[in-house]
């Protein structure tokens, strides 16, 4: 019999707040993306205003894993759990300021920061598979779990602002101008943000053991890479299409709504919905975008909107597309209007750089 994996405790912060805050914000419409000016660049940015470090700080960076670790509610001997940290950058502006002697806070020292600040001492390993890092995080953790290799996983996907990052996609000619609007008509960039998810797996069986109440149940995962571009996405969908497929056992399992990676770029957005045409024709299931209210939080993407999958399975309806006015594709699937969910799972995906892509299957 099959070890069923099962999420137990769940936090966030981004720049629309906790969890609920963060629900609620979207449930109302309402960006909490602001303007942020750089020398040589202007943009707007899901910036967390608990946050008073300077941008690409290693003590920025720490903060924030302290912001998030506090969201956690249940006692959960972190210090036996194994831990999987998703991030692309970690504090990269240290190496700006000075490269001989960078502090702590790069993208392979994360996982000890986190571990120093919950004492934890069982194996902790990194993830850095590009905007993809959260789920692919999360998909490790239910095959670790599956396999019996743990019994709990502490998930964490964090990444912060940074001056290095943002000049990057500005190089890319990737930001928006303005807000962003994914599935838009008129799209033209994405937003930065930064933020922190954290998620604690464990098999349904322990779960039923310490009492816990579990939140949902992961019932399908893929992981696909389609190779095309260093930075674009296969303009035929092949490799989301393929992890869009795993996650779903070739479309056999319900899917009661999306929550897509909906960047808001040309190139993305159009991608995404090869995908879900690939898979469903032309009739996918209710589908949203969470960037245009907090920006794309890269490295914690896949677990920040993950956390808001949880909430949207408890409600039953996911948010309307904050940013979105006039839809490119399937009106009726995707506007400026909270949809109810048509079976209780949501399915969470995300793509990055290099052609990775990953979906997660939760199920109430």
């Amino acid at each position: 019999m099959m070890t069923e994996v099962v999420i137990v405790d769940s936090g966030l912060v981004c720049a629309a707040g906790n969890q609920n805050e963060c629900w609620q914000k979207l449930m109302t419409n309402t960006s909490a993306l602001t303007a942020m000016a750089l020398p040589g660049l202007s943009c707007h940015v899901g910036r967390v205003s608990a946050l008073q470090e300077a941008i690409g700080s290693a003590e920025r960076l720490i903060a924030l894993i302290r912001h998030g670790l506090r969201q956690l509610q249940l006692n959960a001997d972190l210090d036996q759990t194994h831990l999987l940290v998703a991030t692309t950058k970690g504090a990269t502006d240290e190496a700006l300021d000075d490269f001989r002697n960078p502090a702590l806070g790069f993208a392979w020292q994360v996982a000890d920061i986190i571990a120093g600040e919950i004492r934890q001492t069982a194996p902790r390993f990194t993830v850095s598979a590009a905007c993809a890092s959260g789920t692919v995080a999360l998909i490790q953790a239910s095959q670790m779990i599956e396999k019996g290799e743990a019994r709990q996983v502490l998930v964490v996907g964090i990444d912060i602002l940074s001056r290095f990052v943002l000049a990057g996609f500005a190089q890319l000619q990737a930001l928006a101008e303005g807000v962003c609007r994914p599935f838009d008509q008129e799209r033209n960039g994405l937003c930065l943000g930064e933020g922190i998810g954290l998620m604690l797996l464990t098999s349904k069986k322990i779960a039923k053991e310490r009492s816990w109440a579990i939140k949902a149940t992961i019932q399908g995962w893929g992981i696909a890479c389609d190779a095309s571009h260093i930075t674009a996405p296969c303009r035929q969908a092949s490799g989301l299409s393929a992890a869009l497929r795993h996650a779903t056992n070739d479309g056999s399992r319900a899917v009661g709504a999306i929550n897509a990676h909906g960047t808001g770029t040309m190139y993305n957005d159009a991608m995404e919905i090869t995908a879900f045409k690939n898979l469903w024709g032309e009739n996918p299931p209710p589908f949203h975008s969470v960037k245009g209210a907090i920006g794309h939080c890269l490295g914690a993407a896949g677990v920040i909107e993950a956390c808001l999958a949880l909430t949207a399975l408890k409600e039953g309806k996911i948010p309307a597309t904050v940013g979105l006015g006039q839809p490119e594709y399937f009106p009726a699937r995707v506007g400026d209007m909270i949809q109810e969910i048509t079976s209780p799972t949501m399915l969470s995906c995300n793509s990055g750089f290099g052609g990775i892509n990953a979906a997660i299957l939760l199920a109430k």
